[in-house]
C-alpha cells in the first residue's frame, strides 16, 4: 500500500484499514514463540495444535484464559505489518471501541503457527481475547511530528544499511508507549542523528533506550539518569561478584548461619546494559562517567591505522 495514501486516510478510513489489516495478518499466521511453546509443554504435556485446540474449545476455564493470553500475542511480523497501515498514527478511543465491537461481532479467523511443527491450527480470535489483543497493540499511541521527522530523515539517510527498517523502529516506539515529553523526544532525535546504525551495538542500544525512557517518563536530565543507572548496576555487579567469591570459598550452610543470603543478580544482563549505557551516552552526550569502585572497559569499536582519528578523539574528549 502507498504510504502517502495511508497517511492521508481519514479517521473513518483508518479504522477500516486497521480492521482489514488485523484480519489479513491473523489469517496469514500468528507465531507461537518458543517460550510459549515451552510453557505449553510444561502445562499441557505437548505444544501442538491438537492440544491447544482442546483447551480453546472450553472458554472461561482458567487454563483456557491463560492460554488465550499467551498464544494470541502479536508477534514481530504481525506488528510490523500492522505498522505499515498505522504509519505512526493512533486510533481515537471511539474508533478503538468500534474496532473491538467489530472483532467481537464477527470473529477474525487466525492461523496459529507452532515452533518446529508444520501443522497450523486454524481458529478464530475468541471474543474473550479481543480486548487483551487490542490492548497489546497500543493502537491509541501516535508519534509526535518532531520525532516523525527525525525518523523519516534517519530512514532516508540509512536506507538499506541499517539493522532495522522504518516500521520496525516505529513498532519499538509504539510498544514502549512513550509519553514523548520534550526530553524523551530530544534524546531520541539526538540518538538517531548521532549514532551510526553501522555500529554493531545500534539495535541493542535502541532497545535499551526504549525501555529506559519508558521507565523515566518524568525525568528531564536523562544523562544523570543514565549515570545513576550505571552506578547502580556497577554497585550490584561488584556485590554479586563478591558474593560469588564468598560462596566459592565456603559452603552455604556455614554462610547461612552467619546471616548470608544469596541474591540473584543477572550479571550477563547487567554487562549488556552497562555497554548500552556507555554507547548511548557517548553518542548522544559525547561523554560518560567512570567510577573508581569498578572501572569499566568501553568498547570503542574496531579501527585500523587509516581509521577516523578525529572521530576517536571526539569520543574520548
Amino acid at each position: 500500500m502507498d504510504e502517502n495514501m495511508v497517511n492521508n486516510a481519514t479517521p473513518a478510513a483508518l479504522v477500516d484499514q486497521v480492521e482489514a489489516a488485523i484480519r489479513r495478518l491473523l489469517r496469514e499466521g500468528l507465531a507461537v514463540t518458543p517460550d510459549v511453546g515451552d510453557y505449553l509443554e510444561s502445562t499441557l504435556g505437548a505444544a501442538d495444535p491438537a492440544a491447544v485446540a482442546e483447551l480453546l474449545a472450553h472458554p472461561g476455564e482458567s487454563e483456557s484464559d491463560t492460554l488465550l493470553e499467551l498464544v494470541f500475542f502479536p508477534d514481530a511480523a504481525f506488528q510490523h505489518g500492522l505498522e505499515k497501515v498505522l504509519a505512526g498514527r493512533g486510533l481515537t478511543e471511539g474508533d478503538r471501541q468500534r474496532l473491538k465491537m467489530r472483532l467481537e461481532g464477527a470473529p477474525a479467523g487466525a492461523a496459529l503457527v507452532f515452533p518446529d511443527n508444520p501443522q497450523r491450527l486454524n481458529c478464530d480470535l475468541p471474543v474473550t481475547g479481543v480486548e487483551a489483543f487490542l490492548t497489546r497493540l497500543n493502537l491509541g499511541w501516535a508519534i509526535v511530528p518532531q520525532l516523525r521527522a527525525a525518523l523519516n530523515n534517519w530512514s532516508q539517510k540509512h536506507e538499506g544499511d541499517a539493522p532495522a527498517d522504518h516500521y520496525a523502529l516505529m513498532v519499538g516506539l509504539r510498544n514502549a508507549a512513550l509519553v514523548q515529553s520534550l526530553g524523551q523526544v530530544g534524546v531520541l532525535v539526538d540518538f538517531l542523528e548521532r549514532m551510526s546504525p553501522a555500529d554493531r551495538r545500534w539495535k541493542a542500544c535502541f532497545d535499551f533506550l526504549m525501555a529506559f525512557l519508558a521507565e523515566h517518563a518524568d525525568h528531564t536530565n536523562f544523562y544523570r539518569a543514565l549515570m545513576a543507572r550505571k552506578a547502580f548496576l556497577l554497585h550490584h555487579r561488584m556485590k554479586a561478584q563478591r558474593n560469588a567469591e564468598r560462596m566459592r570459598g565456603s559452603n552455604m550452610e556455614t554462610l547461612s548461619m552467619g546471616g548470608f543470603r544469596a541474591s540473584h543478580f543477572d550479571l550477563a544482563a547487567a554487562e549488556q546494559a552497562l555497554a548500552a549505557i556507555d554507547a548511548v551516552a557517548l553518542a548522544v552526550y559525547g561523554r560518560t562517567e567512570s567510577y573508581d569502585e569498578a572501572p569499566v572497559h568501553v568498547d570503542l569499536g574496531e579501527m585500523d591505522a587509516a581509521g577516523n582519528i578525529e572521530g576517536l578523539v571526539r569520543r574520548l574528549s
